[in-house]
């Protein structure tokens, strides 16, 4: 049952870089012109997962959120996918990589698991890593502030099976915005007898990333959670490249 109640790092798993000339039509990045006309004309096929499920998304969206598909998909590096209607993306899940078509279209993740009495934190947990590796940054910043906000309001916080998955052997980057939100969202709670009498056991990186930060805190500013302020947050959780800021990560207006 689920558990109840740093920094801007440019660098990510697969790092790829976009050339200075694009010469895909579609591949516009942030920041840049769009051209005037054809757009979001192309469809391309993504195939997921050991199943191969096909997802159809638009080739000049894909490349406009995430420079791992945009240099993927790039001729100037002469990569087969660039030549083809079809993306295979064998190493994702299917469910995971339609909760991010989810994000790029709507830039919402409500999702019925993780609006439950008992928040489902692995769903948004394996979207960020999934975000990590397609290098979609905005994704990974609107997730960070959606756990945030939901930790708050529900009262609770990720189980001992996400923290396997967060600071385990194959966890996420040490030193990313959500190894750091999950450490502080346990140390600024009351969560000593959750932690202490859970019956699953806690990833032990986990708790000595925990006990660290304890030992760290400064008591007399314990009432101002660093995920409430959104300067904070943005500093300690959020990463950036150069062509993203805070913004990014939040629903369009």
């Amino acid at each position: 049952m689920p558990a109840t109640a740093q920094q801007h790092d440019s660098s990510t798993t697969q790092q790829i870089t976009t050339p200075k000339e694009n010469t895909l039509p579609c591949s516009f990045l942030r920041g840049s012109t769009p051209p005037a006309r054809s757009l979001f004309q192309t469809i391309l096929t993504v195939t997921v997962g050991e199943e191969k499920r096909p997802f159809l998304v638009h080739r000049e969206i894909l490349c406009a959120v995430s420079p791992f598909f945009a240099a993927a998909l790039n001729p100037s590096y002469d990569f087969r996918e660039s030549r083809s209607s079809t993306f295979n993306l064998s190493f994702a899940r299917p469910v995971d990589f339609e909760y991010l078509v989810q994000w790029i279209y709507t830039r919402t993740l409500t999702h019925e698991e993780v609006a439950a009495p008992h928040p489902a934190y692995f769903r948004l947990i394996r979207l960020w890593i999934l975000a990590d590796e397609l290098q979609v940054e905005g994704c990974k910043n609107a997730i960070i502030d959606f756990m945030a906000k939901t930790a708050d309001e529900s009262n609770s916080v990720p189980t001992p099976d996400d923290t396997v998955t967060i600071f385990g052997e194959n966890g996420v980057r040490e030193g990313c915005g959500l190894r750091n939100l999950v450490v502080d969202l346990f140390a600024w709670k009351k969560t000593d007898h959750l932690v202490e009498g859970h019956e699953d056991s806690w990833d032990e990186t986990f708790l000595r990333f925990l006990v660290t930060r304890l030992k760290r805190m400064n008591w007399t500013d314990k009432a101002h959670a660093p995920w409430r302020n959104q300067s904070s947050k943005c500093r300690l959780y959020h990463e950036h490249n150069d062509q993203s800021s805070c913004g990014e990560g939040e629903k369009r207006k």
